[in-house]
């Protein structure tokens, strides 16, 4: 089978990871893949997984982007793929533009992925009319559904994010060379217990309350440091808003910007709390969590969208009340003063999610072949 994997680039973030893991999977599995996206940091872990990778920037919101509708069609037409999977708004249009030019029996199936909340409008709901939907979970199927209702719901199908045990093995602490490497770059965080807000740098991620839970606790806990890792969009000022914001709480010191990152299993595991605070609209899902939870840090999160269902699954300890600021900063005391022991668990397993992905490729193809 001859699978296509279509995004806006292979930059850091949860789309761009799970379209990663997919071709990984596939290829493993004896399918071909190809990747069409602008590269990007994870280029080089599809290249090595033997995918094609056609560096298309096919979700440039600009007119010139409009080009690659017949370029693409035309290299569907000759490659003939059995599935055309999409992880974003502008690309599916691209893509489905594309297919239309192509006679129905050439035609692959397209396949759509929810991968966030997206804003109710005609041109949101090229994600929504998929020959088969994904929902990154319960709570996004819900809401497309709900935003929706003239969509199928036996194609709208849940596929849960997952995390390689191999990758994020339970109870695993960074080397001693990290520690070194990081206290080189970030000499404030030597000898400090760090707290964790991972995520891009949105406006939605909850950085203000993270910023205000540690300015809180620093008076009980003189060693805390706050640690966001992530990166603003080019152009952003969002991080001069949020050091101003923690100059004004007086704990600028004490919070610590580390931008993107490739090593986010050792931010993750060298955390003594790792926090998910999403507020409106809540997580899709936060593949973080799960990380987290598989490598045995607790994990402290808003307990609505996806991170509800994970930490229901995994770690109810950590799930506090939305925007409940006093009970945050109260369980987050608590996890301090004696770290809650995190269970081992099977759940959210990317074997699990990769497999069923498949499957959900195999029925779509087999219900266009009968």
């Amino acid at each position: 089978m001859h699978i296509v994997q279509a995004l806006v680039s292979l930059n850091l973030g949860g789309s761009e990871l799970v379209a990663t893991e997919l071709s990984e999977y596939a290829v493993s599995q004896g399918h071909r893949v190809s990747v069409i996206a602008a590269d990007g940091p994870l280029g080089d872990r599809v290249r090595a997984c033997g995918a094609e990778l056609l560096d298309w920037p096919i979700g440039k919101k600009q007119l010139g982007t409009l080009r690659y509708i017949s370029r693409l069609s035309e290299w569907l037409d000759r490659e003939r793929p059995e599935i055309l999977h999409v992880h974003s708004r502008l690309p599916a249009w691209i893509c489905r533009l594309a297919i239309r030019r192509l006679p129905p029996v050439n035609r692959p199936v397209f396949i759509t992925s929810m991968h966030g909340h997206y804003s109710v409008s005609r041109y949101s709901a090229v994600m929504a009319g998929g020959d088969r939907v994904i929902a990154v979970s319960d709570h996004i199927r819900d809401y497309m559904l709900h935003n929706y209702p003239t969509s199928n719901a036996d194609r709208v199908v849940t596929v849960l994010g997952g995390v390689s045990h191999r990758a994020f093995p339970y109870g695993y602490r960074p080397g001693s060379d990290w520690f070194e490497q990081v206290y080189a770059e970030f000499p404030e965080l030597t000898d400090r217990r760090l707290l964790c807000l991972p995520g891009r740098l949105s406006r939605y991620k909850g950085h203000p309350d993270f910023i205000e839970l540690t300015a809180k606790l620093l008076p009980e806990f003189p060693d805390l440091h706050g640690v966001i890792v992530g990166t603003a969009k080019p152009g952003s000022r969002y991080r001069d808003e949020l050091e101003g914001l923690a100059e004004r709480y007086g704990v600028l010191d004490r919070i610590t910007f580390t931008g993107a990152r490739m090593d986010i299993r050792d931010w993750l595991a060298a955390s003594e709390v790792v926090f998910s605070l999403c507020s409106d609209p809540p997580e899709a899902f936060g593949r973080t969590v799960p990380e987290s939870l598989h490598l045995g840090v607790p994990v402290i999160g808003w307990n609505h969208g996806g991170v509800q269902e994970v930490l229901a699954e995994v770690f109810p300890a950590g799930a506090v009340a939305p925007g409940n600021r006093s009970q945050l900063c109260e369980r987050t005391r608590e996890f301090l003063h004696q770290q809650p022991c995190v269970p081992h668990s099977g759940a959210f397993g990317l074997q699990e999610s990769m497999h069923k992905t498949l499957n959900v490729y195999y029925q779509a193809l087999e219900a266009k072949n009968t």
